[in-house]
């Protein structure tokens, strides 16, 4: 939305000031058009000097990017003096404005949030006019990083001794957010570090399979995971203490003898009930949806107030608060992640299962969570562990009736079992975080074995040997779909139109061209062969619409960019994006020319159709 000050306003009021130029930060792509619209009609132009210093500039940056010289708002820039800048425009056109906004030529920048990032783009003020931007559809507060990025473009190294942030007032600002954003430590940086099939196949070509551990321990990755395990050792070392008035008594582990006679009375309750059959992750997730953990559920997160199982089905429960104050029951299945993140909460017998006290801090730590945490690996147990029926019809329904320790060991076998159960939690997770990256890396190398890529020793095949050059997201789905023939006899057309609707990972909603039948008839083999490989790896969106404009652009070769553009509603950048990133996946395919002579050629020919008008213009 735009700024509640009119744009016009906005910029005449800095101007006045002497606070230009600036730079705008608005919540999306439109809200930055709408701002350049409000310029339309304004009675404040730039002095000739001014606007031809813009048209030099302009025409220096049109000399290497010719696609600048058509672009709609340049006669706003001249005449005004300023811009915008987001995603939805041509790389050369946010080139062209970086470069005005470098030589002092423009008093605004109307951008979103992604300007904060990366990009050496400063300026003597920046104007917020929100407090959280919009991510896969929803809004989400700011970070402390993001609002500090946002700040830190103000002041221009060598001709502001000042730079000034200015916060509009709206009715949709938070400046608890904002404040705590301006004052607050950034959020830690967390590796974003993973284990893909093409990794795997390439470390395995230049090292032994006994090698690798050695190497991801090296990792950054692995660093911070022995970090955390390092926490929580010493929360461990806590739990030891508290288990020492519980030491050996006349049995050297009283605690697991008695856990044995409870866990057997419990199965020869109901032996006669039917048998549950959960999926091991949901049993191993289970183990650590302790009171006060924070979880991750379908779009939101929460903490766990209690666990139990239902009454009929036997079914694992959780009872969450959720960040508006609510407290559901939801079904351990829906738990989407488990953080490594937990907060003291003192229980009760009754609603809310948590004592007052305890739920209102529980309620303030929940809305004061980072955007990002880390998350709990947990390590999925091959089987479950059951006691066999003849055993259960051997205990009888006493532990130890004539053991002397028996009253003690009565007494306290509910604490020292909590305990003992929060001892076993801890063991786990640090296990998890010590073994997590070798163990996600064992999980792969178990899976290029059984679609043979790799052998049983953990050697290349023939297949790993070329598949390992497929190094782009999807790549099991990619060498797959080699192996099987599908694009034999594929035109360049096809190809290329496959190979975006695999690259293309936004569902944004639009319009698009029509898809070809044999375009049409090879993506229904594409979603069928992703289905099977769901277990393995996440299927892509498989876009036909998206598959059809990039088919348009390479089987027509007289269409032009703008003509292409006209033909669906999707923003020129990321129209440009889309072929951008499919030119990579068809370079993929070009790498295989000693295996796959036939593929390469037609990957070859659709990127030379793919580089024209403002293709062409990539690095």
């Amino acid at each position: 939305m735009p700024p509640s000050i009119h744009p016009v306003d906005l910029i005449a009021t800095l101007r006045q000031k002497h606070l230009t130029p600036a730079i705008v930060f608005l919540t999306s792509r439109r809200a930055c058009d709408e701002a350049m619209e409000a310029f339309d009609h304004a009675k404040t132009i730039l002095p000739p000097a001014r606007q031809e210093a813009i048209a030099t500039a302009l025409a220096r940056v049109t000399e290497q990017y010719p696609s600048v010289a058509e672009h709609p708002l340049i006669p706003t820039v001249q005449r005004i003096g300023v811009a915008a800048h987001h995603a939805g425009h041509l790389p050369s056109w946010k080139i062209a404005v970086e470069e005005l906004m470098r030589q002092g030529c423009l008093d605004a920048v109307f951008a979103t949030t992604t300007l904060a990032a990366g990009v050496d783009f400063p300026a003597r003020t920046v104007v917020i006019t929100q407090s959280s931007i919009r991510k896969s559809r929803d809004f989400t507060d700011l970070t402390i990083g993001e609002v500090q990025q946002i700040a830190g473009r103000a002041g221009r190294r060598g001709k502001d001794h000042v730079g000034f942030a200015v916060i509009t007032p709206s009715p949709y600002i938070d400046l608890g957010v904002l404040t705590k954003g301006l004052t607050g430590h950034p959020e830690a940086i967390d590796s974003q570090f993973t284990i893909t099939y093409p990794m795997v196949l390439n470390l395995l070509k230049a090292h032994p399979h006994e090698q690798i551990q050695a190497i991801l321990a090296k990792s950054f990755a692995q660093f911070q995971l022995n970090q955390r395990a390092e926490v929580l050792e010493r929360k461990l070392d806590v739990v030891h203490e508290q288990m020492s008035p519980f030491g050996p008594r006349i049995c050297t582990d009283w605690i697991t003898q008695w856990h044995t006679f409870d866990q057997a009375r419990r199965q020869k309750s109901h032996r006669h009930q039917t048998q549950r059959h959960e999926p091991p992750d949901v049993t191993a997730r289970f183990h650590f949806l302790t009171p006060g953990r924070v979880i991750g559920l379908s779009r939101s997160r929460g903490i766990v107030l209690r666990q139990y199982r239902s009454k009929g089905q036997k079914s694992p429960m959780v009872t969450v608060l959720r960040p508006d104050g609510a407290v559901t029951e939801c079904p351990a299945a829906i738990v989407s992640e488990v953080f490594d993140r937990h907060f003291d909460c003192e229980e009760a017998p009754t609603y809310p299962w948590c004592t007052a006290a305890s739920f209102d801090e529980l309620s303030y730590q929940l809305n004061e969570l980072p955007t990002r945490l880390p998350v709990l690996p947990i390590l999925v147990p091959k089987e479950a562990e059951t006691i066999p029926d003849s055993i259960v019809q051997t205990l009888g329904d006493f532990p130890c009736p004539t053991c002397p320790s028996r009253p003690a060991c009565q007494k306290d076998y509910v604490v020292a079992s909590r305990l003992r159960q929060e001892q076993h939690r801890q063991m786990k997770s640090i296990q998890a975080l010590r073994t997590s990256l070798w163990h996600r890396f064992q999980e792969r190398v178990e899976a290029l074995q059984r679609f043979g890529y790799l052998t049983p020793a953990a050697q290349l095949t023939a297949d790993g040997d070329w598949a390992r050059l497929i190094r782009i997201d999807h790549s099991l789905l990619i060498t797959e779909l080699i192996r099987a023939e599908a694009f034999t006899g594929a035109e360049p057309a096809v190809l290329t139109g496959v190979m975006a609707s695999i690259a293309h990972d936004d569902d944004r909603p639009g319009a698009f061209p029509r898809i070809s039948p044999g375009l049409s008839s090879l993506l229904g083999q594409v979603r069928k062969l992703a289905e099977t490989l769901s277990p393995y790896e996440d299927p892509p969106l498989l876009r036909a619409d998206v598959a059809a404009l990039a088919e348009r652009w390479i089987g027509d070769p007289n269409l032009t960019w703008i003509g292409l553009c006209r033909t669906t509603t999707m923003a020129e950048g990321d129209i440009y994006r889309l072929l951008a990133r499919t030119l990579e996946f068809l370079s993929q395919l070009h790498t295989l020319k000693a295996t796959h002579p036939g593929l390469a050629d037609t990957a070859s020919q659709a990127i030379a159709l793919i580089r024209r008008g403002v293709l062409e213009e990539l690095p």
